[in-house]
């Protein structure tokens, strides 16, 4: 094995060709389809995010991914924070020191030539510790050798991939596919999901005047109890607690599918102009307030497809759907979303989503 790079399954990271399209889709095809498309849904969320410089100025998005690990483990620190940092922007150091309230946080940063991924530990009063390779330090936290997860077959839909690989990423992302999509995963996957099965990642981090936001966006579908809810993992709330804690709060925004099945994925973005006019994105603020009203209600489990690898159930908590505001659909211009958007942040209530704006919005169909 060559110790001077991060191992992954297609070979020493050094030796990685990123540029290479069809290794970029096998890398990604590796993760169940939903995450790819996922990906899609985030970009063009991100569009309509970046109209928000616009609506609030002064903003300072964070050019970062940050991975978040629940180790269960208090002798080495049970909350950790890894921020791979591409660029230095203002505000990152106040998303430091405010992880830092919560979290043993660790800066990553890369090599020139790409080797590997470097990580060293962030002490406020003291500043950077020493680098040391990322899977050195994942031995030296977790005691144990990396171990790689499978995913099952049944969660990872080869043609879903490729639809949108080739129908979207690739145009999107063109030369940056590799260094914007593909090595987010490698960190991820090779670089801590092989020690620690309890991992998150953040989407984007903005800083504006005195508040730090975290804004995660999911493409989802209602399902019914007495009222029609949305579930959200358990442990995914239990990551936004610990940053409501540290003064990040998170906007929760969803992105309805029209069509309510596990068989619905992203594509119509894609190629369908009617099933766009029925996609509604809503969202709320989760501070610790609202987090707190949740997590004190009934908790259900979802089925195995949900999890990262497809093969464990998952704990949820249900969330009204009528406790979301609507930020409208996704075929308003950019601008006029981004403004909605701003209009949470500032914490001015959102026109309160209903249950029959939602039904009405249902396309129905056969598959069950």
């Amino acid at each position: 094995m060559d110790k001077t790079s991060l191992e992954t399954p297609w070979g020493p990271l050094k030796e990685l060709n990123i540029a290479d399209r069809d290794l970029c889709l096998e890398i990604l095809s590796c993760d169940k389809h939903q995450l790819i498309e996922g990906l899609v849904v985030e970009n063009i969320f991100d569009q309509i995010v970046g109209s928000l410089e616009k609506c609030m100025p002064g903003i300072h998005w964070l050019d970062i991914e940050t991975a978040i690990v629940d180790t269960e483990q208090e002798n080495i620190g049970r909350w950790h924070a890894f921020v791979w940092v591409r660029t230095r922007t203002a505000g990152l150091g106040r998303y430091l020191i405010a992880l830092g309230k919560r979290f043993r946080t660790w800066v990553v940063e890369t090599d020139t030539p790409l080797t590997d991924f470097f990580v060293r530990e962030f002490r406020p009063e003291e500043g950077l510790g020493e680098p040391v390779r990322i899977a050195d330090l994942m031995i030296r936290l977790s005691g144990r050798k990396g171990k790689s997860q499978t995913v099952n077959p049944d969660v990872r839909n080869f043609a879903r991939q490729q639809q949108s690989f080739w129908g979207f990423l690739v145009g999107t992302y063109e030369d940056k596919l590799g260094e914007r999509v593909v090595l987010p995963r490698i960190f991820l996957n090779q670089g801590i999901q092989r020690w620690f099965r309890r991992l998150w990642n953040l989407d984007r981090i903005l800083v504006h005047e005195d508040r730090i936001w975290l804004l995660e966006i999911k493409h989802k579908y209602p399902y019914r109890r007495k009222n029609l809810s949305f579930g959200i993992n358990r442990g995914e709330l239990g990551v936004f607690d610990e940053l409501s804690k540290c003064g990040i709060d998170c906007f929760h925004a969803i992105l309805v599918k029209p069509h309510w099945h596990m068989h619905a994925g992203s594509s119509y973005l894609l190629n369908s102009l009617e099933q766009r006019e029925h996609a509604l994105l809503i969202g709320k603020v989760l501070d610790e307030r609202v987090i707190r009203q949740i997590s004190t209600g009934p908790r259900s489990s979802s089925p195995g497809y949900t999890s990262f690898d497809g093969n464990n159930r998952l704990d949820y908590f249900p969330v009204p759907a009528n406790s979301f505001g609507e930020l409208g659909m996704i075929t308003d211009p950019r601008v006029v979303l981004a403004d909605k958007l701003a209009t949470g942040l500032r914490g001015v209530d959102l026109p309160t989503l209903t249950d029959e704006r939602l039904s009405g919005l249902r396309l129905k169909d056969e598959r069950k």
